[in-house]
């Protein structure tokens, strides 16, 4: 139970801090096109001054949820790749790709959840704290990275 317990807080951490540095990523200039889309993302779609929608305002083709889905593969790849070279058993296999996944949609649902005026998760106090949280990293770039985790943020001091 002890490893089962210490192999999903290993996979949390290891897919909170990729969310956390791609997040980070796509806030350089370096990054060109993929920069050039998160911002639009910021400041077209969602600018401070309009930071809630009746639906979600899609990117469209200046998405990063590609982005993030093709750099974040090798992650879902690698657990399987060690299946079978024989390094790891289906059970942790299956256990950290499902992990993984399910952190990916659950970051993704609740990121584009912030932006919708009425959403029945505002029920929660958390998600009203995780909204504020968000909203913050509209308001100033650099700081908030983290969608729904943010010790990264603490730990490189860019959370406000």
């Amino acid at each position: 139970m002890l490893t089962l317990l210490f192999l999903l807080a290993f996979t949390f951490v290891g897919i909170t801090f990729f969310g956390y540095g791609v997040h980070w990523m796509l806030h350089q200039k370096w990054m060109g096109k993929y920069y050039t889309a998160h911002m639009a993302h910021h400041e077209k779609l969602y600018p401070p001054t309009d930071f809630l929608s009746e639906t979600y305002r899609d990117a469209g083709a200046e998405s990063t949820f590609w982005f993030f889905l093709i750099s974040g593969a090798p992650l879902v790849i690698l657990p399987v790749v060690l299946l079978f070279l024989g390094k790891l058993s289906f059970f942790v296999t299956a256990l950290v790709v499902i992990e993984a996944v399910t952190l990916g949609l659950v970051s993704n649902y609740l990121h584009d959840s912030f932006h919708i005026k009425d959403h029945f998760l505002n029920f929660f106090s958390w998600f009203k704290t995780l909204v504020k949280l968000h909203y913050q990293h509209h308001v100033d770039m650099n700081t908030n990275f983290g969608i729904f985790f943010f010790l990264w943020d603490k730990l490189f001091k860019t959370f406000r």
